[in-house]
């Protein structure tokens, strides 16, 4: 029994070290690529000319699966960035800004009376991954072991949007909602870059550098449309709306 198993790992590493695209995984670079998220608005009003002013909520963060993709390194700038390009963005537009609160509870009551809008964003990111098998051969090796090795590959399709409400700062009233979609694209996982290893395991980290890639070219775009929507005419409506509200609860 025991020169069989010797054997049997002997021409395991036979196959692993004579074909080239098994040898790449021991030599992947696993080095993370940090998304640099960058926009600048196309132009610049003047300032108090939007006639609102708004304050921002903490950034949420969604996802479709239970991993965490936001907590990855690759999107250790995703959250900074977008604390401060929405700001830039709506100043741009003519709106005045207040804060940045770090919590609803930290505004203080003064800030409250003046503040029109709260504008609280959320991201979503969602992950589908699509595979096929590869490399059979390897679990015909390890056919009579308890535990065979698996590798697939195939690919993970990236989808998601950011959710954008206004709510009247005092009563939370809902008055203006937008869901702009990411452009959905796939990012490829193939023998240098396996989806799977053992029982199907998933290692989201190996495909989180083109992923924060994908979203990372699509971001000035992105912000662009967002600007596009907060039109400075329908905020006075939704201002003048939120003031009566704000005028019943005594502010």
């Amino acid at each position: 029994m025991r020169r069989f198993l010797m054997g049997l790992v002997f021409a395991l590493f036979s196959v692993i070290s004579s074909d080239p695209a098994i040898a790449a995984l021991s030599q992947q670079d696993t080095a993370n690529y940090v998304a640099n998220f960058n926009y600048t608005p196309a132009s610049q009003a003047v300032p108090g000319s939007g006639g609102a002013i708004f304050a921002m909520a903490k950034v949420g963060y969604k996802t479709g699966s239970k991993t965490p993709w936001f907590t990855y390194p690759q999107f250790e700038n995703l959250n900074d960035a977008l604390k401060q390009d929405l700001p830039e963005m709506l100043t741009a537009k003519g709106f005045t800004m207040r804060g940045p609160f770090d919590s609803y509870e930290l505004i203080p009551y003064s800030d409250k009376k003046a503040i029109d809008l709260f504008l609280i964003p959320t991201v979503e990111l969602l992950i589908t991954l699509k595979e096929k098998n590869w490399m059979a051969r390897i679990e015909d090796i390890w056919a009579q072991s308890r535990k065979p090795i698996t590798l697939r590959e195939g690919s993970a399709v990236v989808s998601g949007k950011i959710n954008l409400e206004l709510r009247e700062i005092v009563t939370g009233e809902l008055m203006w909602a937008k869901s702009i979609p990411f452009e959905q694209f796939e990012v490829p996982c193939s023998a240098s870059t396996p989806c799977y290893f053992e029982a199907g395991s998933f290692g989201y980290s190996l495909i989180m550098n083109d992923v924060a890639r994908g979203i990372e070219r699509q971001y000035p775009n992105f912000m662009a449309t967002i600007a596009k929507l907060i039109d400075p005419e329908e905020m006075a409506v939704i201002k003048k709306q939120a003031q009566e509200l704000k005028g019943k609860k005594g502010y």
